[in-house]
């Protein structure tokens, strides 16, 4: 018996030693991050510049579809990415018969944005709608525009275990026109360079084979709070979530900031190679169940906010 309890001894002391390893490693080394879209300083993005300055792709994640701060993080990365990096494609998981409407609009003014945006399901958002106008505004003087494309379509749906390499496909296709450097926005499971989360190849497994080192992925994390859903017949409602322990969510709450920017293969990083579990959030209402990814794998890096609130809808 003294021998059991000196193991388990011994095993829960050692795991609660690495684990508080982790947290002060990821205080010391993580980048903070603003939060609120009302702010127009991009200075804290800074630091992306020397991560991305060879990557041609850069793939943005977001553990739901239905989440504010999500959009509002992305959308400052967006607007780094074009304003500093010369970034001048954006490809939405999206179908592209919603997305041209939107591309025509970010172009040349024409069309009602909020009409428009009422065809992108849960990505008809405030935050969204805030980055179509910032891109309209920004298109209106720069000497080469940026584009959007919808990298889905409507008959790929039918068949879920095709989808993403048909989706990867249309996205090479249209780049191989357009060149150049491109941004990926899409939900973590379908962005993901490896098949740690699925038992399927992601559109961003079949973009990593193809582009290599050139395609750079930022996953997006959180412990709780809530999210925008779709129901049975397709309306917006809105339900409440937390994480569970023992999971890379629940080490990324202990950490000092409520939003940050962990680097998986920065030198000295203890997570790197880790494989452990972080929030997944379906379009339809599910329980949620945390899905496993392999740190420095699956995603290159991570913005994680510990709490989240659902998005809405322009002017709701």
């Amino acid at each position: 018996m003294l021998k059991i309890f000196c193991l388990f001894f011994f095993t829960v002391t050692t795991v609660m030693h690495a684990q508080n390893n982790s947290i002060n490693w990821l205080n010391s080394n993580v980048h903070h991050l603003q939060s609120g879209s009302n702010t127009e300083s991009l200075d804290d993005l800074h630091f992306l510049a020397a991560l991305v300055k060879d990557k041609q792709i850069i793939g943005l994640g977001e553990a739901s579809h239905g989440t504010s701060e999500f959009y509002i993080q992305k959308g400052r990365i967006v607007k780094y990415l074009v304003n500093e990096l010369n970034y001048r494609l954006i490809a939405f998981e999206a179908p592209n018969t919603a997305v041209q409407p939107l591309n025509s609009y970010i172009q040349d003014g024409s069309g009602d944005v909020t009409v428009l945006l009422k065809n992108m399901g849960l990505y008809n958002s405030e935050e969204m709608l805030q980055l179509c106008n910032w891109l309209q505004q920004y298109n209106k003087t720069a000497k080469e525009k940026v584009q959007l494309i919808g990298t889905d379509r409507e008959e790929f749906w039918s068949d879920p275990m095709m989808r993403d390499e048909w989706m990867a496909l249309v996205f090479m296709e249209e780049y191989a026109q357009k060149k150049g450097k491109a941004i990926v926005w899409a939900h973590n499971l379908h962005i993901a360079k490896d098949n740690t989360m699925s038992e399927y190849n992601a559109m961003g497994f079949h973009l990593h084979q193809k582009f290599g080192s050139n395609f750079y992925v930022i996953g997006f994390d959180t412990y709780k709070g809530s999210v925008t859903v779709l129901d049975s017949n397709g309306t917006l409602e809105i339900h409440f979530f937390e994480g569970t322990n023992d999971t890379f969510s629940s080490l990324f709450a202990e950490v000092k900031y409520p939003i940050f920017f962990v680097d998986f293969n920065a030198t000295g990083n203890p997570l790197g190679g880790m494989v452990n579990k972080i929030t997944n959030l379906y379009s339809n209402w599910q329980t949620p169940v945390p899905l496993p990814i392999k740190a420095g794998s699956d995603f290159d890096a991570l913005i994680f906010i510990r709490e989240t609130t659902a998005s809405k809808t322009p002017n709701q």
